[in-house]
C-alpha cells in the first residue's frame, strides 16, 4: 500500500517514470541475453580464427572456413568476409571487413540509444512532476479560506511533490550503470574482433589469399581444371 500511495502521489508524471523504468528493464534483459559471449563470439570460432595462421600452414584452410561459415554470429559473419576468396588483395579485404564490422557493432548497440533517452528524461519527468506538485500546493494555499499558517500541511504537500524527483533519480541511476556496462562490453568485444581480423587477414593473404582454395583441391579436381584450361 505504501508503494501504491507513493506512485499515486506523483500523478501522471509518476506513471510516465514507471513506464520508463519498465522499458529500461526490458531493454536491459534483452541486451543481457543478446550480448552473451557465445551469442557474439563463440569460443570455437574465436579459437579457429586465433589459430588461422597455424591451421592454414597445416593445409586446413577449408577447416577454418567451414567453422566460420556455420556460425551465424557477428564474429562468424565478419570472419566469412575476411576469409572470402573474392577479395584479391589484403587492402580490398580490409575495407570489406571494416564495413561489415561497423554494421555488426551498430547491431550490438541496439537499445543503447533508448537507454540514453531514459537516462535523460527520467530525472526531467521527476523535476516536472515536482514543480507541478508545488504549483498545486501553493495554488491551494492561495485559495480563499485556506489555512496558510499550517506548516504541517505545507510540508506534507511539498514532500508529496518531491516524490517524483526521487522516482526519476531512482530510475536514472541504475540505468546509467547498465548503459555503461553494455557500452564497455561492446567496446571490449569490438576490440577483440578487430585483433582477430587483423591476424586472419595477415595469415590468409600471407599464404596465398584467394589461391588457397585452388591449393586445397583434390588431384582429380586439379587435373580437371588443367584439362579445361588446355582445351579452352
Amino acid at each position: 500500500m505504501q508503494v501504491l500511495d507513493f506512485l499515486l502521489s506523483g500523478g501522471v508524471f509518476m506513471w510516465m517514470i514507471v513506464l520508463c523504468s519498465q522499458a529500461a528493464a526490458g531493454i536491459a534483459i534483452h541486451r543481457f541475453v543478446s550480448l552473451r559471449r557465445e551469442t557474439v563470439m563463440p569460443r570455437k570460432v574465436e579459437a579457429a580464427l586465433e589459430r588461422a595462421d597455424e591451421l592454414i600452414v597445416q593445409g586446413d584452410y577449408s577447416g577454418v572456413q567451414s567453422i566460420v561459415s556455420r556460425s551465424q554470429t557477428p564474429l562468424g559473419r565478419i570472419g566469412r568476409v575476411a576469409l572470402s576468396p573474392t577479395h584479391r588483395t589484403r587492402e580490398e579485404a580490409a575495407v570489406a571487413v571494416e564495413a561489415i564490422a561497423r554494421e555488426e557493432v551498430v547491431k550490438l548497440q541496439t537499445g543503447l540509444a533508448a537507454l540514453e533517452v531514459i537516462i535523460t528524461i527520467a530525472p526531467l519527468l521527476g523535476l516536472l512532476g515536482t514543480v507541478s506538485g508545488l504549483v498545486n500546493v501553493f495554488d491551494t494555499l492561495g485559495q480563499e479560506g485556506a489555512d496558510a499558517s499550517d506548516p504541517t500541511a505545507i510540508a506534507a504537500g511539498i514532500a508529496m511533490a518531491l516524490n517524483t524527483t526521487i522516482a526519476g533519480l531512482a530510475v536514472a541511476v541504475p540505468v546509467v550503470i547498465v548503459h555503461s556496462y553494455f557500452s564497455k562490453r561492446i567496446e571490449s568485444m569490438a576490440v577483440r574482433m578487430e585483433v582477430l581480423m587483423a591476424k586472419v587477414l595477415h595469415a590468409f593473404h600471407r599464404h596465398g589469399g584467394s589461391e588457397l582454395e585452388e591449393k586445397e583441391k583434390t588431384p582429380d579436381d586439379f587435373l580437371a581444371s588443367r584439362k579445361s584450361d588446355l582445351f579452352s
